[in-house]
């Protein structure tokens, strides 16, 4: 006897739950934003970080146009706000208080560097400052170190890190302003404009306030011995991949396209002559990694690469939105080069201006004009393990003692067959990770006894001694 047909109710009813059931596991998959501080907001805020060195958990923001550094923490349960430095800048357009990063040696030699612009005559300033004896407070010293001129109040580039493999200072540039690089700044080499530069802080050059390191690409002449790559128009927000040392940056584009590039050292990515992918390119000129029109976003903000929990879906993923769109995009490299793998992973609540982790790998990011600062919020997208799972297993830690100093490379067959070696604290807290094709420890490790174990394995552990 024939089976018979479901009515055609039966059917829509059940195309219905078919659709709610696959747009709920949609919607699942989603990145969510979550406030990180309720109770608190913050006037154009633009950049977060953690303070390093300090007993007590406490988070950076930067507000713009206030030209402030300032400090959270929580007590009582509460989450509480206080000033580390307050000064005085340019509060028109993009201008202000754009840029920090802490020295790699913070905790004992207390200098942090800002990238700012001053009221008065426009110029971009990279300046060494240093914290008082509690590391909370500025101390009220200051040594400019770059000063360049400007004409415009836009394209300030802004952002300042260290790189976690040579410990230099990385500042990005931008072309100056106005439109379509009117000084021709991008493909100029002797001009700092549209570049991303990168110094030696801790030694001096004969007329200079730091040194250029000798193998920057044009440190023996070609163009200024400041320039690490070339081409940019507006590098907003970027950052390195603390694992492997890869240099994302979100260049802002002009009329058509927004991008993401992955800088090299030498590499020119193409601005003015290029813009994204459009352009003439003389072969010479890197070609962006991931990019839109303007019908999808019309302000790119660079993002962080995710290095929390290596267990998560997301490790090794860089994040990046639109201030414009709100979509947050997640981008994985291509091990063969070219286009990065792109996915759609949710639409922010708000404008985002930047993004920051903590030290844990969480991932957060800035609304700019509600001045709340958010905790991407996914299951997958926790902290990095607290403890190596069968951490009883580093009793036999002491069968293989390595030995290195910060910044060294690692022997590759202290990594067995594992991409990544984990670096942990003699309580079994993971603090960093090392990875095969860039084997170098993280020049912020501090001299001491720690456990190293491929991909967390501490039944694979091994003592290591950083000197």
């Amino acid at each position: 006897m024939p089976v018979p047909l479901p009515s055609p109710l039966y059917r829509a009813a059940l195309s219905a739950l078919a659709l709610l059931a696959i747009t709920a596991l949609s919607a699942r998959a989603q990145v969510g934003f979550k406030n990180a501080f309720p109770g608190l907001t913050f006037k154009l805020p633009v950049y977060f970080g953690e303070l390093p060195g300090v007993p007590e958990k406490t988070y950076v923001v930067l507000e713009q146009h206030e030209g402030a550094v300032t400090l959270v923490t929580q007590k009582n349960g509460a989450w509480t706000k206080s000033t580390f430095l307050k000064m005085d800048v340019h509060q028109g357009g993009e201008m202000g208080l754009l840029g920090i990063a802490f020295h790699p040696d913070f905790r004992n030699n207390r200098k942090y560097y800002i990238n700012y612009d001053p009221p008065g005559n426009l110029a971009n300033i990279i300046a060494e400052r240093q914290a008082d004896a509690t590391l909370l407070k500025d101390a009220g010293t200051m040594r400019e170190l770059i000063r360049v001129g400007d004409k415009y109040d836009n394209h300030n580039g802004g952002t300042l890190a260290f790189g976690p493999k040579d410990g230099f200072l990385y500042a990005g540039m931008g072309d100056g302003g106005s439109g379509y690089d009117p000084d021709g700044n991008g493909q100029n080499k002797n001009s700092l404009l549209a570049k991303m530069l990168r110094i030696d802080v801790d030694k001096k050059d004969a007329g200079r306030e730091y040194a250029i390191p000798t193998d920057n690409p044009f440190a023996s002449g070609g163009g200024r011995g400041e320039i690490f790559a070339y081409g940019l128009r507006n590098p907003w927000k970027w950052s390195f991949d603390p694992v492997n040392g890869d240099l994302w940056v979100g260049d802002v584009g002009q009329d058509t396209q927004e991008e993401v590039d992955i800088v090299t050292k030498g590499s020119n990515q193409g601005w003015s002559t290029m813009e994204g992918t459009g352009g003439d390119n003389n072969g010479s000129m890197n070609v962006p990694v991931f990019t839109y029109d303007h019908n999808t976003g019309k302000c790119i903000i660079g993002g962080v690469v995710y290095r929390g929990n290596p267990a998560s879906k997301y490790y090794g993923t860089y994040f990046v939105t639109d201030i414009d769109s709100k979509t947050l995009w997640t981008l994985k490299k291509n091990p063969a080069g070219g286009k990065a793998v792109s996915e759609k992973a949710g639409t922010a609540p708000a404008n985002i201006s930047s993004f920051g982790t903590d030290a844990e790998g969480r991932v957060y990011a800035t609304g700019i004009y509600n001045g709340t600062v958010y905790m991407l919020d996914s299951p997958d997208l926790g902290p990095a393990p607290t403890a190596v799972p069968g951490s009883p297993a580093w009793k036999d830690a002491s069968r293989r003692i390595l030995t290195a100093a910060p910044g060294s490379r690692l022997d590759p067959s202290a990594f067995g067959t594992a991409a990544v070696l984990g670096i942990h604290g003699l309580d079994g807290r993971l603090l960093a990770t090392v990875a095969r094709e860039t084997p170098g420890l993280p020049i912020g490790l501090k001299p001491g006894i720690y456990f190293a174990s491929p991909e967390g394995s501490a039944s694979q552990a091994m003592v290591l001694m950083v000197r």
